[in-house]
């Protein structure tokens, strides 16, 4: 089947049928061509005025010529319903009829699965299909790794060794402030530029699905599991970085928990980026979708507003908020079992762990919730992409 325009009389007369449809997609002539294209002349000739084809004239011009809207408009006829009245029409319906029909002791054809390949074949060749977009898309990847780059420097030079002055409440609120805007900067230019090449993709995607070549889930979870290693190398130098040049206490489970904290939120970001895309028509409406909720997240971090001093109607979104849990697990790991003194505005002097305790309401038993919880938030995000992008369709054609 070959879709052509005004050919040459030799390729024209190497074809056996032609269906030719007029502006709109109506029938005009759906039949054989017949030696030298004799069957379709004697079709067109046969209407009233339309004029006979000169000797040695391209058979395919000369249809197109007496079938245009010109020709329609002055023999103030149309051809497609001349041809709905015409007896090849009629054999036409005769002949889709009978091949309608099976043929005796013939049975269906039956294909034991949708797709050529299982779940497994399509998410490996959706996996080496993110792989290679993801490595010819410069602009997005150098463009985030820059960011964090540049955003760890930044924070690190303004917070130059906060982590070793502790003298008070204040101080202590400082760093911590510095911990939860790095972690905060960082997730929200992953969850901004993740959006448009996860929206570009998902156009591909229609048209590829569409085509059968695999299901919306294989592809879901394989642009979901390439985040993982560029997210992962984004998080490694940032920690390293921040945590230096803040002066964090070095110890490996302090660092391990402060770069597993930064990771699942980096990713939870990333992958809250691509959910609010799957929920929307395009990367714009989904920008301002996903900002929309950045001023909650901060309301409700627990850090602005401590817990214990959140209104009881309200602390239902502060434990539904995952930037929360990020504060909470940053927190509690650094600072939850120090036993320094400091001195507090209108208190007496208390350690460390007793203040953040008692005036953020965070406990370093809680890590074991804390740390399951920031990876469902990754999880959870990265299933509500792949269950929208299965169930919903934006595709305007």
């Amino acid at each position: 089947v070959c879709t052509i325009h005004q050919p040459s009389i030799d390729i024209f007369e190497a074809f056996d049928e032609l269906l030719l449809l007029k502006r709109g997609g109506q029938v005009i002539y759906s039949g054989k061509l017949g030696r030298n294209s004799q069957k379709m002349i004697e079709y067109f000739q046969a209407i009233p005025g339309v004029p006979k084809i000169k000797d040695k004239y391209n058979p395919a011009t000369w249809m197109l010529e007496v079938s245009s809207v010109a020709a329609e408009v002055r023999l103030s006829m149309d051809f497609a319903d001349y041809y709905k009245t015409s007896d090849l029409y009629k054999q036409n319906k005769v002949l889709v009829s009978q091949l309608s029909q099976p043929e005796p002791g013939t049975s269906d054809l039956y294909f034991p699965t949708e797709y050529s390949q299982s779940i497994i074949g399509q998410f490996k060749a959706c996996l080496w299909k993110h792989w290679l977009t993801y490595w010819r898309s410069p602009d997005y990847n150098l463009v985030r790794f820059s960011f964090t780059l540049f955003t760890a420097l930044l924070l690190g030079s303004i917070f130059w060794k906060i982590g070793t002055n502790m003298g008070d409440a204040n101080t202590l609120r400082m760093v911590i402030g510095a911990m939860y805007t790095a972690v905060m900067f960082v997730g929200i230019n992953n969850c901004a530029t993740v959006q448009p090449i996860v929206s570009i993709e998902r156009t591909v995607f229609y048209r590829e699905r569409a085509a059968g070549m695999y299901s919306a889930l294989p592809y879901a979870i394989a642009q979901v599991v390439m985040e993982i290693p560029y997210v992962f190398v984004q998080t490694s130098y940032y920690t390293l970085i921040v945590y230096a040049m803040m002066s964090f206490q070095w110890t490996a489970a302090k660092f391990f928990w402060f770069f597993f904290v930064s990771y699942f939120s980096f990713l939870y970001f990333t992958y809250y980026g691509m959910m609010t895309v799957s929920i929307s028509p395009n990367h714009e409406v989904a920008g301002i979708f996903a900002a929309a909720f950045y001023s909650l997240f901060n309301l409700f971090s627990g850090f602005f507003i401590p817990r214990p001093k959140i209104p009881k109607w309200w602390i239902w979104y502060y434990w539904i908020c995952p930037l929360a849990w990020t504060v909470y697990g940053l927190i509690v790991t650094q600072y939850g079992d120090m036993e320094d003194i400091i001195t507090v505005p209108g208190q007496p002097n208390q350690t460390i762990s007793y203040y953040i305790t008692h005036h953020f309401g965070y406990h370093r038993s809680f890590m074991a919730v804390v740390a399951p919880v920031l990876v469902l938030f990754a999880v959870f995000f990265a299933f509500m992409y792949a269950l929208c992008l299965k169930k919903l369709n934006f595709q305007t054609r």
